[in-house]
């Protein structure tokens, strides 16, 4: 029983820690023929629309278009981005991360699809996003510049549609914040859609292995859905008291939030990346948009369940509490290395009795082998009474034959939870350690951590005790082999982590083979 569960037990840990690296999220599927997305809203009625009544005093709205208008565009610049505002469907057509680089060391970019839905777009009833997108509006600014400013400032962008029906869009922008206060009042129809764009918040849709899920994900009234973008086939919605709904990956996401309910449109868009959106059935409606990092306590601190957006996965109530752990240790260490470091102390002096009681048991099943042998030699040819004398065998002694199993399964949830918030916590992205280490949340260039960890594991596997035969020892030691290659595109951070919990593992090993009695 005790080779079975320990055989279960390691190949249980390698398919948690594999399962990513075997079986990505794949990237979505761009879609070969590009279709607009089918609009929800009522027709456009055969008959002379009523008048619009003019939401503003008269004389601030610009006259109806006749002829297509030259693009001007409205740059907003603040300490933590620098976006673009077109006249143009008075949508985002650029939207640059000051804080995070990419690749080749430039400030990210999220609006990623450029011919596709752009963010922030309005349709009206019965009207396509291409006719909407290219809507001219007038703006009431040339340019918005709060970079090293405290305050807020607004963008007023207003638009007369050729049928007659107005638009007004107000944007407040923060120097301190990813989120936007959009105002819109809409006059001669009766519902429209905003949309958020399409694939507007996810970075990584263009890696090959994405991590976690990448497209829209929509919250109502406390529920998640999450929508793969390779696998929305038609426009569908979620409707509710409240929520949000946007665009996320695995450190970024563009969301936006009704003040009031909600009724979330998703669809697949014109590269099959995705796309969301709000279908509005009123006149005036406030909204919150958030265009940013998945930092958690930014997040927590709007105060509209968009801390949601950060799963840890299966034990979340787990993770949070280390997450706070690491952030905590970060502040006084001031690096994530450090800190992931004194983390797993901490993590292993908690398990350390649950630890000790384990390689105590399996060096007491060490001992018990010859007399395991001697029993299986004795009743070979009576199984049923083999398996008596054994359990007579492990009642004299006081050995349990799960000892040295049971530790290792109640760690198996806080393995998890430590490997989700090592894996998903954007503080982590591009955060140095020292020397070759200059980004945690990448695989280390040189594989040199991940080599020590294999190493760490095989030294490991020589001091614990073993009661499995040649043939079972020889298949645990090719585990540390399995896993190092496993380990070779994981976060280096997370690497850190399962080499100083190894050579810890090693120490106390070490003591309880060389100062604890026999017994």
């Amino acid at each position: 029983m005790e080779k079975r569960v320990i055989i279960a037990v390691a190949l249980s840990i390698a398919v948690l820690l594999g399962f990513n690296y075997l079986f990505p999220t794949s990237a979505p599927v761009k879609s070969k023929v590009a279709q607009a997305p089918a609009s929800k809203a009522a027709p456009v009625a055969q008959a002379t629309p009523a008048p619009a009544v003019s939401p503003t005093p008269a004389g601030t709205l610009p006259a109806p278009a006749t002829a297509a208008e030259p693009e001007k565009t409205i740059v907003v610049d603040t300490d933590l981005y620098t976006g673009i505002i077109s006249t143009h469907g008075g949508a985002i057509k650029s939207w640059k991360l000051k804080k995070y680089k990419d690749t080749s060391g430039k400030p990210i970019e999220m609006v990623t699809v450029l011919n596709g839905i752009a963010p922030l777009v309005v349709a009206p009833e019965g009207m396509d996003w291409r006719t909407a997108q290219n809507l001219p509006y007038k703006a009431d600014r040339e340019s918005i510049e709060l970079a090293g400013n405290s305050g807020q400032e607004s963008l007023s962008l207003t638009c007369v549609t050729p049928d007659g029906k107005s638009i007004i869009k107000t944007l407040t922008f923060k120097n301190d914040g990813y989120d936007i206060g959009l105002d819109v009042k809409a006059s001669g129809m009766k519902s429209y859609i905003l949309y958020m764009g399409e694939d507007f918040g996810s970075v990584s849709s263009k890696e090959k292995k994405p991590f976690g899920h990448v497209g829209p994900l929509t919250m109502v009234d406390g529920e998640k859905h999450k929508d793969e973008p390779a696998k929305i086939e038609a426009e569908k919605s979620y409707s509710g008291a409240k929520g949000w709904t946007g665009v996320t990956d695995k450190f970024f996401m563009a969301v936006i939030i009704p003040s009031g309910g909600i009724k979330a449109v998703v669809g697949k868009g014109t590269s099959g990346m995705g796309y969301t959106g709000v279908m509005v059935s009123q006149p005036d409606e406030k909204f919150l948009v958030y265009a940013g990092p998945k930092e958690y306590d930014r997040l927590k601190a709007l105060d509209q369940n968009l801390s949601q957006a950060v799963d840890f996965g299966w034990f979340t109530f787990i993770a949070k509490p280390l997450f706070v752990a690491l952030k905590y240790f970060y502040s006084i260490v001031k690096n994530w290395g450090w800190a992931i470091i004194i983390l797993t102390i901490i993590v292993k002096l908690l398990f350390a009795p649950l630890t000790h009681k384990s390689q105590k048991s399996m060096k007491r099943m060490q001992k018990l082998q010859p007399l395991f042998a001697e029993l299986k030699e004795k009743y070979k040819g009576d199984p049923q009474r083999m398996n008596q004398e054994m359990m007579a065998l492990y009642k004299t002694h006081k050995v349990n034959p799960m000892g040295g199993c049971l530790p290792m399964l109640i760690q198996i949830p806080v393995f998890v939870a430590l490997y989700n918030v090592l894996n998903l916590s954007v503080e982590l992205r591009q955060a140095p350690f020292g020397l070759w280490l200059t980004d945690l949340s990448a695989k280390d260039p040189y594989y040199i951590l991940p080599v020590l960890m294999g190493l760490s594991m095989l030294a490991m596997q020589k001091m614990t005790p073993s009661s499995m035969d040649s043939m079972q020892n020889k298949i645990m030691m090719f585990m540390p082999v399995m896993l190092t290659f496993m380990f070779i595109s994981l976060p280096s951070g997370l690497v850190l982590y399962f080499t100083v919990s190894n050579l810890l593992s090693m120490a106390q090993q070490f003591y309880i083979n060389k100062y604890s009695k026999d017994e």
